[in-house]
């Protein structure tokens, strides 16, 4: 039997454009001369698989050959939970932390992270923070970015307003979190979200602001 067709599928979940099917095939074109036309004893899947798999944007690929002489091509992508700006550099963080470069093709909307290097205490604060802002809708909506400062003391970047928020400590961030939104039903909505230049929740059950 001699392969006839190539089929491939991009997973999009979570709208990761990183990859597209005509991408997907130059890339096996690439690797693998006339893939159309060769008996499937010549067509090496699991090198293709690798080859697939080293691919900077891919998480996993699986092929198959099937009785209807087609190469079947499933690509998930990874990804991008945060983009990182680390001095002169800027890269994306995956779903296990681990970091791969941007895309020239694609722009992931995802937070933005400021650190200085990425250590593993940072890395587990980052986490935590992630998990709460996933599980509230409106902190999705306004946090756009996250920064560490030399001492681990986090800074929050809202979407609406002109200020930034201290957090200090990844310590009782739930709490913390609450303590914001509170303030910004009762508080900011009242004088205005340009009012203040900074936001401080490093105390227990109090928010200090500064004044621009």
């Amino acid at each position: 039997m001699v392969c006839e067709g190539v089929d491939v599928q991009v997973s999009t979940d979570g709208d990761v454009f990183f990859l597209d099917a005509e991408m997907v095939e130059a890339m096996i074109d690439e690797n693998v001369d006339s893939i159309l036309g060769k008996r499937y004893q010549d067509i090496n899947i699991y090198l293709l698989e690798e080859f697939l798999d080293a691919h900077v944007n891919v998480q996993k690929a699986e092929l198959y050959l099937t009785n209807e002489g087609e190469l079947c091509v499933e690509v998930e992508q990874r990804k991008p939970l945060a983009r990182v700006f680390e001095a002169e550099n800027s890269y994306y963080l995956d779903e296990a932390y681990e970091p791969f470069s941007l895309s020239e093709v694609y722009s992931a909307r995802v937070l933005q992270v400021f650190w200085s290097e990425p250590t593993a205490l940072r890395k587990e604060y980052l986490a935590q923070l992630l998990n709460l802002i996933e599980e509230d809708a409106f902190l999705q909506a306004q946090i756009t970015g996250i920064v560490f400062d030399e001492e681990d003391e986090i800074i929050v970047l809202p979407r609406v307003g002109n200020h930034e928020i201290l957090i200090g400590k990844a310590q009782g961030l739930d709490k913390k979190f609450e303590n914001l939104k509170v303030f910004y039903k009762h508080g900011l909505e009242k004088v205005g979200w340009d009012r203040y230049a900074q936001i401080n929740l490093k105390f227990e059950n109090q928010v200090v602001c500064t004044k621009r």
